[in-house]
């Protein structure tokens, strides 16, 4: 739902022209703010981030007057992106080698859950469960004791589109050298394989992995959180343990402890009961003053560390906003509003003013027009039902079951 839409997302932020074609009610995603559980608002804002600077062209790709228009499409096309299952690509006339033989320069972008090949590549796949729960990551953050909340909307979506993407652009470069284009692709589980990546190479080398422990028993008293007085967590992350050893003591008011002979080298620290030792110093300091105080401790020490930070943080971070992570764009129903950035840059290559995410069908008439289609014909294929203008509501969400 996500992982695609946010590589036309990407290149729509730097020009191009991109035409997002959705069912006749609507991409599923504009009806995720409707999901039990997420954030409460009456604007489509799952749909906003990445969609915006988008075309909507409403249609029913199983009708067979769609093929016409589509095919009309991908002669004119550099880029075909899709998140569709295989089967329903073949079934619906848009495989790789259907659309290379209309157009020989295409770079065909398939998103897919589960890959190109095995038995799993028709099964519905979502970022839960192809990116986070195969792939291990889910399985290291869970509580000793507990449950993990929900995760993050397209969190695992976001960073598989960037790898995407990232196939779509040497595809392009390779198009440049040779006239051809080519299918590239990019599976979430991949992409979630590859994020773990550095504790799924420690398993296939066959280390051994440690039992994990509990807060107060921790291999490290760095890699715990702690709470300042004022209840804020916060959390450091201290990977040049030696160097760095002597700043946090500095920053916590402490400086003895750096050549205290109970601490003051790795060895000694992992010495039996001394990290619990440590992690009771830290736990008594920290509670004395408030986040801001240990903030200006911990920077003028230069400690790595961070805040967890809440959705208001994030809102509010000046970091972000010094870094244009949060531009305005201009949305007809909102206005002038805040959203998320993609994460690229390209220096001497600014991206274009962002407009909001189009309604539903809002621009179907126009791009048959640019097809080549006359006004009676695309009034026909609205009155069929083959495509949809902007006056069409998009369906309703089911309720739970």
């Amino acid at each position: 739902m996500v992982m695609v839409p946010s590589v036309g997302a990407a290149l729509a932020d730097y020009g191009a022209q991109v035409i997002k074609v959705e069912p006749l009610e609507g991409d599923l995603n504009r009806r995720g703010h409707k999901i039990p559980g997420m954030p409460l608002h009456d604007h489509e804002y799952c749909f906003l981030a990445d969609n915006r600077n988008k075309r909507s062209l409403s249609i029913d790709l199983k009708a067979p007057e769609s093929r016409e228009i589509l095919r009309r499409l991908v002669e004119r096309a550099d880029i075909f992106l899709t998140n569709h299952r295989p089967k329903s690509l073949d079934g619906l006339g848009l495989g790789w080698p259907a659309l290379q033989a209309i157009n020989p320069r295409l770079i065909y972008a398939h998103g897919t859950g589960f890959g190109d090949t095995g038995e799993e590549i028709d099964k519905p796949g979502f970022d839960s469960v192809c990116y986070w729960s195969r792939s291990g990551m889910e399985a290291s953050l869970f509580p000793l004791d507990g449950w993990l909340g929900p995760l993050g909307y397209g969190t695992g979506d976001h960073p598989s589109g960037m790898a995407l993407l990232s196939s779509v652009l040497l595809a392009l470069f390779a198009r440049e050298r040779t006239g051809k284009g080519t299918r590239v692709s990019c599976s979430l589980l991949a992409s979630g394989a590859w994020s773990n990546s550095v504790m799924i190479q420690a398993k296939l080398l066959g280390a051994r992995f440690l039992e994990r422990l509990p807060r107060e028993d921790a291999r490290s008293f760095t890699s715990v959180y702690y709470r300042a007085a004022d209840r804020r967590l916060f959390k450091m992350a201290v990977v040049n343990t030696q160097r760095d050893w002597p700043k946090v003591c500095r920053a916590i008011g402490r400086p003895e402890l750096a050549n205290d002979p109970r601490y003051a080298t790795l060895e000694d620290r992992v010495k039996e009961g001394r990290m619990r030792e440590l992690i009771q110093i830290c736990d008594r300091v920290f509670e004395t003053q408030p986040m801001q105080y240990w903030q200006r401790a911990l920077e003028a020490a230069d400690v790595p560390y961070s805040v967890v930070a809440t959705l208001d943080d994030v809102v509010a971070d000046r970091q972000m906003a010094a870094n244009q992570v949060f531009p305005e764009l201009d949305d007809p129903v909102l206005g002038r509003v805040r959203t998320v950035d993609t994460p690229l840059k390209v220096e001497g290559h600014p991206k274009v003013a962002r407009t909001g995410a189009p309604r539903l069908g809002e621009h179907t008439r126009a791009i048959l027009a640019e097809l080549g289609f006359a006004q009676p014909q695309v009034d026909s294929l609205i009155e069929r039902s083959v495509v949809a203008d902007r006056h069409m509501p998009s369906a309703p969400v089911p309720g739970p079951s």
